[in-house]
């Protein structure tokens, strides 16, 4: 599932525990929700132990997301490492630390499109048979949004062009986003006659 549901966008997570540790890592099991209320998810798995994000997005200072581009992509693998919960990744990042408006978690200056957000719910995924607690999905309430404006076209919609996002595949496979389509998405009132045409057609033959 992992190789074949893809490409996955990936989230970039800055957020701070209680003790004003910062901490940054990658989730690619992450995607929007809802428009109304603006909610976004990530979902961290607690095998082989739980991760520190889910525990810091919990205490009320906010955390940040973080969309990663094609410029620094080695900057965000370097986070991955498999460090302790006392390591401030951001040290081997090489990154630039922004002060967020809403949270207490800094957002990354390279990153073109970044979200302030605060704790919407948890909600813990247990596995059937052993009834262990394996993943921890976190839903996360926007507050604020920053986005580079020359990234923007002439209708102020990102330009994936010049975006250049970076999305998981299997393994330690990545992809960038390549050439897009347009699709009209048809209106009734202006294909019914051709659908009922048909319609007529199918049910005489």
């Amino acid at each position: 599932m992992i190789s074949a549901i893809v490409p996955r966008p990936i989230a970039f997570v800055s957020s701070v525990s209680e003790s004003r540790v910062e901490n940054l890592v990658t989730f690619s099991w992450f995607n929007m929700v809802t428009h109304n209320p603006l909610l976004i998810s990530f979902s961290c798995s607690n095998t082989p132990h739980v991760k520190d994000t889910p525990t810091n997005v919990r205490n009320g200072l906010g955390f940040t997301i973080n969309i990663i581009s094609e410029p620094f992509v080695e900057n965000t693998n370097a986070t991955s490492i498999d460090a302790p919960p006392e390591f401030d990744e951001w040290t081997i990042s090489g990154l630039t630390k922004v002060p967020s408006i809403h949270v207490k978690a800094p957002h990354v200056k390279e990153s073109v499109f970044s979200m302030e957000c605060e704790f919407f719910q948890a909600i813990n995924v247990t596995h059937p048979v052993s009834g262990e607690i394996t993943t921890t999905l976190i839903l996360a309430h926007v507050k604020y949004i920053h986005v580079r404006k020359d990234i923007l076209n002439e209708c102020g919609i990102v330009d994936i062009t010049k975006y250049k996002p970076i999305t998981h595949l299997g393994d330690i496979s990545y992809t960038r986003i390549g050439d897009a389509f347009r699709l009209p998405r048809p209106v009734w009132e202006q294909e019914k006659g051709k659908i009922e045409q048909a319609s007529e057609n199918n049910d005489q033959s």
